[in-house]
């Protein structure tokens, strides 16, 4: 079962910063051109503090490879941690990245519905 750790921690951190990816795509409504129309709210909290477990997930993988690399794996499984070990954090860390920017392009697009609403307040319409 220690074996299957750092594999299953990383996996676990991928989904989880894909649903926030998809989270930050569909609240944000990234697909579809800005009007307007579309009403956009602001990036909660949860999923803000989702992003910043997720980073930190990211990093349990390969702590857990260290905790354990001494005499907790096998010759075979730690010679595939240690081969795949930068991919998968190119991985991780391209994830964050895109995380951070769906966040960023929700909030801003969240911000011009605010102004948006206000302006058509102000106005009367």
């Amino acid at each position: 079962m220690i074996d299957m750790l750092p594999a299953l921690l990383w996996c676990i951190d991928v989904v989880m910063a894909l649903n926030i990816i998809g989270l930050c795509v569909i609240r944000g409504r990234l697909t579809a051109p800005y009007s307007s129309a579309l009403h956009v709210s602001r990036v909660s909290w949860p999923v803000v503090i989702c992003h910043v477990v997720s980073a930190l997930l990211g990093l349990a993988p390969y702590l857990t490879y260290l905790w354990f690399a001494d005499g907790g794996f096998d010759a075979d499984v730690k010679d595939f941690y240690s081969q795949y070990g930068w991919p998968s954090a190119c991985v991780i860390i391209l994830l964050i990245m895109v995380q951070i920017l769906c966040m960023y392009m929700q909030a801003k697009r969240a911000m011009r519905t605010e102004m948006d609403e206000r302006l058509h307040r102000a106005i009367g319409k």
